[in-house]
């Protein structure tokens, strides 16, 4: 399923469902009535984000580790060799020196956070990155795919 949405980005919701992907818990809608960005949960721990003004799918988040109590966590099987524990130093040696990096920051209200690394996989479409996303201990909390250009900043 993670593969299919990878391959996914940048089609339109209704291009998804049209072409059979199956999207459970669908159509997006947004926080607001006047949303920038749609979203949905097709599985637990997996969200997928869509730019509202053509609901072109542009990035989805998946949670590998809590980063607040009770989230929803994703289970099944990831793409690229990807495994569902990993941490900074198992990116660098398996993926090489990251394409952008973050060191860890504090976000307000919050607290700290790990930062995060940007690689473009092997096999990967040229217009999509992942992004990995570090708690304090550098271990990967959450793996986002996402376009390279999104319709908004």
């Amino acid at each position: 399923m993670i593969d299919d949405l990878v391959k996914s980005l940048g089609r339109t919701y209704p291009e998804m469902v049209a072409s059979g992907l199956y999207l459970p818990g669908g159509p997006p809608i947004g926080m607001f009535d006047d949303s920038d960005t749609l979203s949905m949960m097709t599985t637990p721990g997996v969200e997928l984000g869509f730019w509202a003004n053509n609901k072109r799918f542009e990035k989805f988040f998946i949670s590998l580790l809590e980063s607040f109590e009770g989230e929803s966590l994703y289970k099944g099987t990831l793409p690229y060799e990807l495994k569902s524990y990993m941490n900074q130093g198992w990116i660098i040696s398996k993926f090489g020196i990251p394409l952008e990096s973050r060191a860890p920051f504090k976000v307000p209200v919050l607290g700290m956070t790990g930062g995060h690394d940007i690689y473009r996989l092997p096999g990967m479409l040229k217009n999509t990155k992942v992004v990995f996303k570090y708690n304090l201990e550098m271990e990967v909390e959450m793996v986002v795919f996402r376009l390279n250009k999104v319709s908004h900043a």
